[in-house]
């Protein structure tokens, strides 16, 4: 197995994860008042939005990741497989939370869940990059040491904000959402990440194969 192969199952996963979100959103049961049922739905449209969102930047974020990689090791793996389970997971706990948020009820408790799922994802992602990039054991020759460092203490830190999420979801369900979708767009503007790019010239992609 060599990183392409790694790279190309991991967007497979993702495809079928942000496919399976428009699943979370309810179908009318009342197609007399259809207007009014699909306006009762516009949470299960937010949490939808949010985390199609949430996913797709993920997916843009692993292949940069792997981008920078000069080979994968079994460990690099086995860390990405519990990354993806996390992922592949995530329309579940999103489809529990729009509904929630539609009826009223239990909200508090579904956004803990979306929140404890996201966070769980964030360790995964710290997992990752932290085993990766210790001694450089995994990076490409090109990739700026200074980048190294700040990218581990953004993974690091990602936890943390996670965490901030779920203390906001026992204050208020709504708000909650609206903070996973703020951190969504934290993580798409990814200021370490373009840096990387400028100081490797757009020349780190280097495939190689698994080492055991």
């Amino acid at each position: 197995m060599n990183k392409s192969r790694v790279e190309t199952f991991s967007d497979g996963v993702f495809a079928i994860a942000i496919t399976l979100l428009v699943l979370t959103i309810a179908e009318p049961s009342n197609y007399n008042r259809l207007a009014n049922q699909l306006g009762q739905r516009w949470p299960d449209l937010a949490a939808y939005v949010v985390t199609f969102l949430v996913i797709g930047i993920m997916w843009l974020n692993h292949h940069t990741i792997f981008r920078y990689l000069g080979s994968v090791d079994r460990r690099l793996i086995y860390l990405n497989l519990f990354l993806l389970m996390t992922i592949a997971f995530l329309p579940y706990p999103t489809g529990i939370f729009g509904r929630a948020l539609a009826h009223g009820r239990g909200a508090t408790t579904a956004a803990v869940f979306y929140s404890v799922t996201m966070f769980l994802n964030a360790c995964c992602w710290a997992g990752l990059w932290l085993h990766a990039s210790r001694g450089r054991r995994l990076l490409v020759p090109q990739f700026p040491e200074g980048n190294r460092r700040k990218m581990a203490i953004m993974f690091t830190g990602g936890t943390g904000a996670y965490a901030i999420a779920i203390g906001i979801a026992f204050v208020n369900a709504f708000a909650c959402l609206a903070f996973h979708g703020a951190l969504a767009i934290y993580y798409a503007l990814d200021p370490l990440s373009r840096g990387a790019e400028r100081e490797m010239g757009g020349d780190g992609d280097l495939a190689g194969e698994v080492e055991t």
